[in-house]
């Protein structure tokens, strides 16, 4: 909630007087309302993880399953105190989990199943190399938590290098023909010959493990 009280307290011009008798009290009314609000506000405050104090987060996080994992920013475990619900329903299907890797920082993540390779339950999750440096403890906590049983998570990491190259070639020929048919054995000055061949190579260079 947001309160204009210089507009809710504002006084006729002769009587707004800077430093006055009225003006002092104007203020000091304006700072009781103040705190009153704020001890209104303040249960409804303790509900939303993301602006509660601490030790309510701890609460909701027991009540919802969610154990702090040691060295996580105090932002991360909040994100997950109170998108733990969404977590939990998406938890079996892949958009669900590139949903929870985007709420938590990580939207670079993929997520490869059913390799031709690879066992049918092995689910590879592709992710940044520093991204999975940082937080390893907290997707291995995630792998743990809303892994589906029947699955089994690897990991493999991403780097990403940029690479430019000139164009080294390109080249162009055409051709083109067009015919009419002749029936009365006349010569007809409408044929035309024209050759055209194309010739393009990009190249893309992706490094990793």
């Amino acid at each position: 909630m947001i309160i204009d009280w210089a507009s809710l307290t504002k006084m006729p011009y002769w009587l707004a007087k800077p430093g006055g008798e009225l003006d002092k009290l104007r203020k000091g009314m304006v700072r009781f309302w103040q705190r009153f609000v704020d001890m209104l506000q303040f249960a409804s405050q303790q509900m939303d993880p993301m602006t509660a104090e601490l030790e309510f987060v701890h609460l909701l996080a027991w009540e919802r399953d969610i154990e702090q994992i040691p060295g996580e920013t105090e932002l991360i475990y909040r994100t997950r105190v109170k998108y733990s619900l969404p977590f939990a329903k998406g938890a079996g299907s892949k958009s669900g989990w590139l949903d929870m890797f985007t709420k938590l920082g990580m939207p670079g993540v993929a997520i490869e199943e059913r390799f031709s390779e690879t066992d049918w339950d092995v689910v590879d999750l592709m992710l940044l190399d520093d991204e999975l440096g940082t937080n390893q403890p907290l997707i291995n906590s995630l792998c743990r938590q809303y892994g589906r049983t029947t699955r089994r998570y690897q990991y493999s990491t991403l780097t990403v290098v940029p690479f430019n190259t000139a164009l080294s070639t390109f080249d162009k020929q055409s051709s083109f023909e067009v015919a009419a048919v002749n029936t009365n054995l006349r010569p007809v000055g409408r044929f035309m010959t024209m050759e055209n061949q194309s010739s393009f190579q990009v190249a893309k260079i992706t490094q990793g493990t």
